[in-house]
């Protein structure tokens, strides 16, 4: 994908919690890096650097983004070592970037019912769904559940909830997943909604 820099506009990096506006001022051949260029006036979030970030921005009318590696360049810049093709962003939900959260996916198969567990580590989630990680793959035709406990002041919100598969990906040895939430109880419902907005 060929992008001319001076076409794209609404650039937000996401790290962590945060969300820095700026410019992105530099692409890569074979879009390995990106430099970003924070706005003036924006926080610099130094101590969230080195951590994965997503880069979101606006090109002919559509918005996209990148994810990768956050690296600092002082005085106000910031080099994202790219992990993740380019991709079309479709989500309008609040979406909060979580600590690589350990969570279990499970599902049962064959004529007894057996019961799987896979670990893996939420990397995003939303009330609509979450971008996981796993060291093997998942099977797009399974319904899965997702299991986790969010860190909350000083205790944790249990949290279960079904899930489809929406679009794979892949980092060196990680499979990662976009997916939709399809079920979840009331519990689980209200102890997400506290994680990501706090009490209301």
């Amino acid at each position: 994908m060929e992008i001319k820099l001076e076409e794209v506009k609404n650039a937000f990096l996401y790290i962590g919690n945060s969300v820095i506006e700026g410019n992105i001022t530099d692409i890569s051949p074979g879009i390995n890096k990106i430099l970003f260029e924070f706005k003036p006036g924006s926080p610099l979030i130094t101590a969230d650097m080195g951590k994965r970030g997503e880069l979101f921005f606006e090109y002919k009318g559509t918005r996209y983004f990148v994810a990768g590696k956050t690296f600092f360049q002082p005085p106000s810049r910031a080099m994202i070592a790219v992990e993740t093709d380019i991709a079309v962003e479709r989500r309008k939900d609040i979406r909060v970037e979580t600590p690589i959260l350990p969570a279990s996916i499970s599902y049962t198969s064959g004529i007894f019912r057996k019961r799987h567990i896979i670990k893996s580590s939420i990397l995003n989630i939303s009330m609509k769904g979450a971008k996981i990680e796993t060291s093997e793959p998942l099977d797009n035709n399974i319904n899965y559940d997702l299991e986790t406990s969010f860190p909350y002041h000083h205790s944790k919100l249990d949290f279960k909830a079904s899930f489809i598969i929406k679009n794979t990906g892949r980092y060196r040895n990680l499979f990662i997943y976009g997916v939709q939430f399809t079920d979840m109880d009331i519990i689980s419902e209200n102890n997400l909604k506290r994680y990501l907005f706090g009490p209301r």
